[in-house]
C-alpha cells in the first residue's frame, strides 16, 4: 500500500468537493483503501449524517464515543472478533465529528495516524465549506435586501457603466431610454442631490461616491417624489438618506474588501497551513460584520412594515445581561472600558431574543463611545425592580450627547458624531430598534446625557405580558 499516493488521492478528491456529503464519502473511501471496513458512518452534532455501505448501530457504542470525544484522539476496540474504530475529526481542539467503522483488522500506529490525518482534513475542509456557504448566503440577502428597497439602487464605476441595479432601478430604467445618459453625466455633475423628472415621475437623485478595491466607485440613487407630501417627507430624509448610503457604503466594503482579498490569496497563492487559518479567520469574522449589518437591516425592515412580532417566555433577566456582557468583553478589552453589573436574580416575561438585542446595542455604543481622554473608562449596568415596572439601566461616562443630537438620535439612519461616523462602526439604525423593541413591550426609554460627561439610558418595561 503506497500511502504517500493514497494521502495526495484523498487530498485530490476532497479539494474537488462542493458539499459536506462529498467529502464525507471521500473520506470513507480513502479510510476503506487504508482499512478495510465492514460498515462505516460520521457523525456530527450526535446525528449520522453519511453512511457506507449500511448503518451502525450507535447506540451500543455510546459509552465509547462519549469517552473519544473528551479525549479527542482515535481509537479502536475489542468487540467479538472484530474491532469497533472511533475516529474524532477535530480542529484546533474543537470536536467537529466522529467517524465510526466496524472492521476485521486492528491498525497499526502508522494507519492510525493517517485516519487522524485524514480526519482533521476532512474538519478543515468541512468548516470552509460552511464558511464560503454563509458568504454565498450573506451576498444573496443583502441582494434580496436591496431588492426589496423601493428606490432605484445604481452602482456605477468610473466611466458611468452600470455595474449593479436592483430591481426598482430596473422598473426606472424601462420609463425613459435617456435614463443612461443621464447617469454618465450624473457622475461628473459636482452637486450631490438634484431632482429630475422622466417620462413624467420626479425623482430626487442622491449621488455618493467611494473606493472599492483602489477603484472610483458611484452609488446613485432615485427616490419617486411625485406626489407632494412625499416630496416634503423626502426633503426631510435626503440629508440623513446621504449619509446612510455612505455609510452603508463604508460599512459594506470594509468587510467585502477583506473577504475579496484574502479569499483571492488563498485561491490563487501557495500558503503554509498557519497562514490559511489566519486567513479563513479573518473572513469568518468579517462574514460574521457583514451579517450583523445585514440583520440591522433586516429588523429595519421589519420595522418599517410593523411586522416586527414578539415571541414571549420566562427568563431570568440578571443572566441575560450576563451574557450580553460576555459577548462583548472583547470589545470592552479593546477599548479599555470596565463593564459593572448591579443585578439580582430577577424573572421577566417578555421577549428574549429582542430584550438582549435592546441591551446589546446600548452597551455596545456606550463601549464604542468612550471617552478616550479618560483614564479610566466604565459602564455601569443595574436593575431596579419597581411596581409593576423594570428598570435596566445602562450609565456610561463617555463622551456624550449634545441636546440637539440627543432629540434625533432614535431617528432612522441619524448618527450624532459626525466625526465619528467612520471612526466607530454602525449603520445609524440601532437606536431606532431599540426604540421599536421597548415600544413593542409596552415600555418606554429615557435619556439623560451631558455633552463631555457620559449618558444614561433607562430601558422601562413590564415585568408581564
Amino acid at each position: 500500500m503506497n500511502l504517500d499516493l493514497l494521502f495526495s488521492s484523498f487530498m485530490h478528491e476532497i479539494g474537488k468537493a462542493t458539499s459536506e456529503m462529498e467529502v464525507y464519502k471521500a473520506l470513507l473511501n480513502s479510510v476503506k483503501s487504508v482499512l478495510k471496513y465492514e460498515k462505516a458512518l460520521v457523525m456530527k452534532e450526535d446525528k449520522v449524517v453519511y453512511y457506507e455501505p449500511e448503518m451502525l448501530d450507535i447506540h451500543k457504542f455510546e459509552d465509547y464515543i462519549a469517552w473519544i470525544k473528551q479525549r479527542l484522539l482515535p481509537a479502536f476496540f475489542s468487540e467479538e472478533d472484530k474491532f469497533i474504530g472511533i475516529i474524532p475529526i477535530v480542529k484546533q481542539n474543537k470536536l467537529l465529528g466522529v467517524i465510526l467503522l466496524l472492521t476485521k483488522n486492528e491498525p497499526n500506529n502508522e494507519i492510525l495516524n493517517l485516519l487522524q490525518t485524514f480526519a482533521f482534513l476532512t474538519g478543515v475542509t468541512v468548516e470552509n465549506l460552511i464558511l464560503l456557504d454563509q458568504i454565498k448566503k450573506s451576498e444573496k440577502f443583502m441582494s434580496d435586501v436591496l431588492n426589496s428597497i423601493k428606490e432605484g439602487i445604481f452602482v456605477l464605476n468610473e466611466e458611468g457603466k452600470i455595474e449593479f441595479l436592483n430591481d426598482f432601478a430596473k422598473e426606472i430604467l424601462d420609463l425613459d431610454p435617456h435614463i443612461n445618459d443621464f447617469l454618465k453625466s450624473a457622475i461628473n455633475d459636482e452637486r450631490k442631490i438634484l431632482t429630475k423628472e422622466f417620462n413624467s415621475h420626479y425623482y430626487t437623485v442622491v449621488k455618493v461616491k467611494f473606493n472599492f478595491s483602489n477603484e472610483t466607485k458611484y452609488v446613485v440613487t432615485f427616490n419617486n417624489v411625485t406626489y407632494e407630501i412625499e416630496l416634503e417627507k423626502l426633503k426631510q430624509l435626503d440629508k440623513m438618506k446621504t449619509e446612510f448610503v455612505a455609510n452603508i457604503s463604508h460599512e459594506l466594503r470594509t468587510p467585502l474588501t477583506a473577504i475579496k482579498a484574502y479569499t483571492e490569496t488563498l485561491l490563487n497563492m501557495e500558503v503554509d497551513r498557519e497562514s490559511q487559518r489566519e486567513f479563513l479567520e479573518t473572513v469568518y469574522e468579517q462574514s460574521e460584520r457583514l451579517e450583523s449589518l445585514l440583520n440591522d437591516l433586516l429588523d429595519f425592515t421589519l420595522i418599517e412594515s410593523g411586522t416586527m412580532e414578539l415571541e414571549y417566555s420566562e427568563f431570568d433577566l440578571c443572566e441575560l445581561i450576563k451574557e450580553v456582557v460576555e459577548n462583548l468583553k472583547q470589545l470592552a478589552e479593546k477599548y479599555n472600558v470596565k463593564i459593572n453589573v448591579n443585578c439580582e436574580s430577577v424573572s421577566i416575561s417578555a421577549d428574549k431574543r429582542r430584550i438582549k438585542q435592546a441591551i446589546h446595542n446600548l452597551v455596545d455604543n456606550s463601549i464604542k463611545f468612550s471617552d478616550k481622554s479618560k483614564e479610566k473608562r466604565y459602564v455601569n449596568i443595574s436593575v431596579e425592580k419597581k411596581e409593576e415596572n423594570l428598570s435596566i439601566i445602562i450609565k456610561d461616562n463617555g463622551i456624550g450627547i449634545s441636546q440637539e443630537d440627543k432629540e434625533k438620535i432614535f431617528e432612522k439612519f441619524y448618527r450624532g458624531d459626525r466625526s465619528l461616523t467612520y471612526e466607530v462602526p454602525g449603520t445609524g439604525l440601532g437606536l431606532t430598534i431599540v426604540q421599536e423593541i421597548i415600544k413593542l413591550h409596552g415600555g418606554k426609554i429615557n435619556v439623560q446625557s451631558t455633552l463631555g460627561e457620559g449618558t444614561t439610558f433607562e430601558l422601562v418595561i413590564p415585568y408581564r405580558k
